[in-house]
């Protein structure tokens, strides 16, 4: 995709809630200049590590880990209308600061509007694997998407993720091993918290979790191997154009 064709998409999904609706400061957006960028230090009231959450749901995962980890401020991201509305009033009603909620497609987010190294840590569990070979274009984990996970990473930040798929996690594992990643530990404890996770386990199905980093952040003897499908590489790189639309903030 173009890049004139990729600022067309995120000028035409210009659409944030107004003051009105309480969800953000009388002073405007909080991004600035032409076009959208995400700035956390207009986001939170105080500089601080940023978690994100891609695909945050009810936010049950992030309200939790957002009161446990007040030195930490943390990014909820989800696309859904009618979900993403239910969390931002969940939000609002938790009163806490170091948390806030955006409604957007996660790709232009990561590849396009965080700033480069500005993320500590990203929390992506369960995503919609799209099983189907002629469906593989809607599925989240691409190169695109994960080089964008790289780029917004602080050099030490880990990606934590989660899926009931065994395939598509060895799927998103290779991704992540071409892209420079590791695989750092064999769980993503985070997984547990989610309205997902806690229904997969009281059904007894496996969840397939790990914490992924960058190569470079530990030493090569600490190298944990992981299993590549390569068939499952074969897919379409895709990255389809933004819907930014609402932005949540307590007052």
């Amino acid at each position: 995709m173009d890049g004139g064709r990729i600022v067309a998409r995120l000028r035409k999904s210009r659409k944030f809630l107004g003051p009105q609706d309480g969800l953000i400061p009388s002073d405007g957006p909080l991004c600035s200049g032409a076009f959208f960028s995400i700035e956390p230090e207009r986001l939170f009231p105080s500089v601080a590590p940023l978690e994100v959450e891609i695909g945050a749901g009810k936010g049950d995962f992030l309200l939790a880990r957002a009161a446990q980890v007040p030195q930490h401020n943390f990014l909820a991201v989800e696309l859904a209308g009618s979900v993403f509305r239910w969390l931002a009033s969940r939000i609002e009603r938790s009163g806490l600061q170091n948390l806030r909620a955006l409604r957007a497609d996660a790709r232009p987010v990561v590849n396009f509007l965080l700033p480069a190294g500005s993320v500590a840590a990203f929390h992506i569990y369960f995503p919609d694997p799209w099983p189907k070979s002629r469906h593989s274009k809607h599925r989240l984990f691409t190169l695109a998407l994960t080089d964008g996970l790289r780029r917004c990473l602080e050099p030490d930040g880990r990606i934590f993720v989660a899926t009931d798929v065994d395939w598509y996690f060895e799927h998103i594992a290779g991704l992540f091993a071409r892209c420079g990643f590791r695989l750092a530990a064999h769980q993503a404890s985070g997984a547990q918290s989610t309205g997902f996770g806690r229904r997969f386990a009281s059904a007894g199905k496996p969840i397939y979790d790990g914490c992924f980093q960058l190569s470079s952040a530990f030493d090569a003897t600490e190298d944990a191997p992981v299993k590549v499908n390569e068939v499952a590489l074969d897919v379409l790189d895709f990255v389809p154009g933004g819907r930014l639309a609402f932005m949540a903030r307590n007052q």
